[in-house]
Formats: structure tokens, C-alpha cells, sequence
């Protein structure tokens, strides 16, 4: 498929700030100095969360957010939902999916963009529990849609097909409170489905799930983003991230590296550490074995796997 428009999202410059209150007394003398930063009573602190941000999100991208605490990046998330609880200067642009065409015959396919929910882009938290509503999996998404106004008629089918993408289909039905973290996670991704949004956010979602969990939720939603969902994935655990992927790190507000995860994890000629370790974070048990054996002098091809078994597959060919 060849979408017809050149952005999902489109960042230029941005700024985004917060105002937050001051608990301790100012004098006058402090209060002048700090004009610029505190309202009229000298009682709220203005601060920038997100400092001179350009970022280009395309239709089918699946961009990895990652950084430290406190690093921007649910905030981030917030922008990109739409949610205006924070003051914001530079350009913000969302393009709302409107018609794509088929890679073979270059027509453009009008019905292929029915029953999507143009410009919606629903965000995902890593607690579940605050998202949903209904009392089964099924109920939760067609309360979500009887919300987005979509016809009554299409309700059903929406949910059936949204429940059986995620694996839920046998479980429609089953109290909310019998489902595993994993299975609650799907619950309110699917949701999300059933709504047509052609864009996901979801904010560290595999946070609070074990390993077999986890791996469901992100297998999900690689196959939502396989079939045209554009994703943006936010987390710190960077054994989620592959080869193929895109990484975007934030540290303190600023976009410190934009590029494929290979290269985020590398150690080049003239640098002491990768761009992982310079955002502050722990690189993934699998590269730092890499690293070891490159102190080695041992090049593996590819230089940088990221899963244990392109790991074991490159040592296994190394100096065939």
C-alpha cells in the first residue's frame, strides 16, 4: 500500500510547558529575578518539558519512544493524542488518514477507508485498569465506540473482529476482573481497533506484565502495525526493540538520537559510550555481550543483533 499524504505527525520547534505551584514563600527581590517563569501572585512556576522538538512521524511508521524518568516522553505522548492540558509554542501538524492506493494498480481505494476514525489516536497507558470501563472485554469496546458516535449497525461486527486480532475472542465475555494483566492490556488495545484509529500510542504498556504477557501485547500490536497501524511504542525495556526499528530518545526534554536501533546501541570509533548509554540507559543483556566481544576485536555479522536468536545465528556464522 502507498499512503497518499507524507506525515502522521509533523513536529517543528516545538515547545511544551507546564505550569506547576510554588509551595515556598517568595521574596520580592526573588520573585523579580524570576519574572519571566512565575505567574501574576508569584505562586505557579512556568517549566519547558520538551525543549526545540522536531519529529517526523509517517502513516505505518512504528517508532520507539524511549528515555530515563522524567525524560519527556509521556508528555510527548500527550501531544501526539491531542490532549491540551499543556501550553505548547512551534508548529504541531496531524494528518488524519484520508485515501491510500493500491501498490499494483496505483487506484485509489475509497472503501478501503471505511470505517476508519480519521485523526483519532488513542492512547494507551501502562495501566489498563484506568481505561476501562465495561465489565467484559467486549462491553469496554462498544461503550468506546458508542462514544465515537459509530453507527449501531457496525458496532458488533467491529468488536468481534477487533476481539479476535488481539486472541480475545473466546474470552468476550468474561468479567474483567478474571482477566490476566496481559489479557486487560488486550482488552483496551482492542478497543482501539474496533474505533478504526489508524494510529496507536501506547505509554510503556508492557510495564506491569510478566515476560509471557508482555510478549503477547507486543506481538499484537506488531501485527496491528504489519497491517498499516501507525505505532508509536513507548518503554524502557529495550529488549522490545529490533533491528528494523526506529528509536527516538529523549533525555531532559531534548530529542537526543533519531535512528535505527542498531546504530542506538553502537559504540563508534572515537566514542567512549553509545547513544543508549549517553540518554542514561541499560543496554539489553545481548549488547553488552556484543560490546564485550567487539573489545574482542570480534565483528559479528550483523554487527548489532538485538535478539538472542540473530545473536546466536551470528556467532554461529562468524568466520564462515
Amino acid at each position: 500500500m502507498i499512503f497518499l499524504y507524507a506525515y502522521r505527525w509533523l513536529l517543528q520547534n516545538v515547545n511544551v510547558y507546564t505550569t506547576m505551584p510554588v509551595y515556598v514563600a517568595l521574596s520580592a527581590t526573588q520573585a523579580a529575578s524570576n519574572k519571566d517563569s512565575l505567574d501574576m501572585d508569584g505562586f505557579a512556576e512556568r517549566r519547558c518539558l520538551l525543549h526545540g522538538l522536531d519529529l517526523a512521524i509517517r502513516p505505518g511508521d512504528w517508532v520507539n519512544l524511549v528515555g530515563a524518568n522524567g525524560s519527556g516522553k509521556s508528555t510527548l505522548a500527550k501531544v501526539l493524542a491531542g490532549f491540551g492540558q499543556h501550553e505548547a509554542t512551534g508548529s504541531i501538524e496531524t494528518y488524519a488518514l484520508s485515501w491510500f492506493a493500491d501498490e499494483r494498480s496505483n487506484e485509489v481505494l475509497e472503501q478501503s477507508n471505511r470505517g476508519r476514525n480519521m485523526g483519532f489516536a488513542p492512547l494507551v497507558t501502562q495501566n489498563p485498569e484506568l481505561a476501562i470501563v465495561g465489565m467484559t472485554a467486549a462491553e469496554d469496546a462498544m461503550l468506546l465506540l458508542e462514544q465515537l458516535a459509530i453507527p449501531d449497525a457496525e458496532i458488533p461486527s467491529r468488536v468481534a473482529d477487533a476481539l479476535q486480532r488481539t486472541g480475545l475472542g473466546s474470552l468476550a465475555n468474561k468479567p474483567i476482573g478474571q482477566l490476566s494483566g496481559g489479557q486487560k492490556q488486550l482488552a483496551a488495545i482492542a478497543g482501539c481497533i474496533a474505533s478504526g484509529a489508524d494510529a496507536l500510542i501506547l505509554d510503556e504498556p508492557t510495564s506491569m506484565l510478566d515476560p509471557e504477557a508482555s510478549a503477547a501485547v507486543l506481538q499484537a500490536v506488531r501485527e496491528l502495525n504489519r497491517s498499516g497501524t501507525t505505532v508509536v511504542w513507548i518503554t524502557q525495556q529495550l529488549e522490545e526493540l529490533r533491528e528494523g526499528d526506529r528509536v527516538v530518545a529523549l533525555a531532559n526534554g531534548y530529542k537526543v538520537f533519531d535512528g535505527a536501533a542498531p546504530l542506538f546501541f553502537g559504540r563508534f570509533e572515537g566514542e567512549a559510550s553509545s547513544p543508549c548509554e549517553r540518554a542514561g540507559l541499560i543496554a539489553p543483556y545481548v549488547v553488552q555481550t556484543v560490546w564485550g566481544l567487539q573489545q574482542e576485536g570480534i565483528e559479528l555479522i550483523p554487527a548489532m543483533p538485538l535478539s538472542m536468536d540473530a545473536f546466536v545465528k551470528a556467532v554461529a556464522s562468524y568466520g564462515s
